[in-house]
């Protein structure tokens, strides 16, 4: 009796772990895309690059332009951004809710670009403001992911 109650008890408390752990999402860089290009995670989830061989992931936050400046109003408030290193396979951990647009700099003349969504994308019709507004050239491509997030979330 005792080893049956005792077996249940850590059944449930792996159960509890395993509901509760967070998962791993994975964004592959094919040849000149992303993969998924718009991927929708909970607040602690992880997000896994794979296969950047020729390829770099930069928060649009974090991609410098020309006069030294940067795009800004695109990511939930309080979040940093990230800008990986060329070549590298990385992992991200997404903890603050809301919309984090992001580029490949070397391919985004291909329109290598993505949008992670964290939660409820709470700063989604901000950074559609703040894309239109600013974003010039290749980069206008992540107006469009943008949208797709923007016309899912009013769907509800």
């Amino acid at each position: 009796m005792y080893l049956k109650r005792s077996l249940v008890v850590v059944l449930f408390l792996l159960g509890s772990l395993q509901a509760s752990a967070q998962q791993i999402h994975v964004v592959n860089a094919e040849a000149r895309i992303f993969n998924p290009d718009v991927i929708y995670v909970k607040p602690g989830d992880n997000v896994r690059f794979v296969n950047m061989t020729s390829h770099d992931a930069v928060s649009i936050n974090q991609v410098p332009l020309p006069d030294g400046q940067v795009y800004e109003g695109m990511l939930p408030e309080g979040a940093e951004g990230w800008k990986s290193k060329m070549g590298n396979d990385f992992t991200l951990q997404m903890d603050i809710e809301g919309v984090y647009p992001y580029v490949c700099i070397p391919h985004i003349g291909f329109g290598m670009v993505g949008v992670i969504v964290v939660g409820e994308p709470v700063n989604v019709d901000a950074a559609m403001d703040a894309a239109r507004a600013n974003l010039t050239g290749p980069y206008r491509r992540l107006i469009g992911k943008i949208l797709k997030v923007q016309r899912a979330a009013k769907k509800g």
